[in-house]
């Protein structure tokens, strides 16, 4: 890497920092006046949750919220803990209900996360007598386990599940999974870090999550000042470099026909 490129790239991790702190103080002064905050860009599978859960507690059915193999200690670290964020957000509204929701894994490492996960969110809710660490369940493990599949699929009328959230790690063997779900009236929100799964989420997702969308469920369903500000940060970036490209490639396009 070149000084050039070393200097740009300490620029823009500068600017970025600085924009995410400013407008985490603009974000909670608003909120301490009681201002509306910033609006956020819409992604539907979370503008869905609130529905998602509201019926579940009205038919006193659980949600179903699947890590699949993500687990602690390898590459799936961060998406594990962002799908156990997602997860925390929508236990802490389902909270409400009588039933529990049901997280899944088949990492044995992200067990002790779902299990944490439900308590703090009842917690949160000042429900944690309600507790019960069998809501978080490990079946047999491995990346694209039929076995973990079979017994999901086997879960949903079992349990009488309302709705299965699969973020996390999950491949081809999605399908199994969402199928159940489709035949038995269930919606799905799914999304995956493998591509064979990414495929089949969109294929079969009533809504769907893509990429570091799975990253905002604290802004987008806890309404987290910091994550806030992260998150209108990052999509004013994104913004700017597009409409920079774009510049970029019509002026060389001008100059080439010049």
């Amino acid at each position: 890497m070149d000084v050039t490129t070393q200097v740009i790239s300490l620029l823009v991790v500068v600017i970025t920092l600085s924009m995410i702190m400013v407008g985490g103080v603009v974000t909670r002064r608003l909120r301490r006046r009681g201002l509306p905050l910033p609006p956020l860009r819409v992604i539907p599978a979370y503008e869905s949750v609130p529905k998602i859960v509201g019926y579940a507690a009205e038919a006193n059915q659980p949600v179903h919220m699947a890590f699949g193999s993500a687990g602690i200690g390898g590459p799936s670290t961060v998406l594990t803990l962002a799908s156990a964020e997602l997860f925390y957000q929508i236990t802490t509204q389902a909270a409400i209900g009588d039933t529990l929701p049901v997280l899944t894994t088949s990492d044995a490492s992200t067990l002790p996360i779902a299990q944490d996960t439900l308590r703090r969110a009842l917690k949160a809710r000042n429900r944690i007598d309600r507790f019960d660490y069998t809501a978080a369940r490990w079946y047999p493990s491995g990346a694209r386990s039929l076995t973990y599949a079979a017994a999901i699929s086997a879960l949903v009328p079992a349990d009488d599940v309302s709705t299965s959230v699969f973020a996390g790690s999950h491949g081809i063997e999605l399908a199994l999974m969402a199928e159940a779900n489709r035949r038995h009236n269930r919606s799905v929100i799914a999304l995956s870090d493998q591509l064979e799964g990414q495929a089949v989420a969109f294929a079969y997702s009533n809504e769907i999550l893509i990429g570091e969308e799975v990253f905002a469920a604290g802004a987008y369903l806890g309404r987290e000042t910091g994550q806030i500000a992260q998150i209108i940060t990052l999509d004013s970036l994104r913004a700017v470099l597009v409409i920079a490209l774009i510049v970029l490639l019509i002026s060389k396009f001008t100059g080439t026909g010049g």
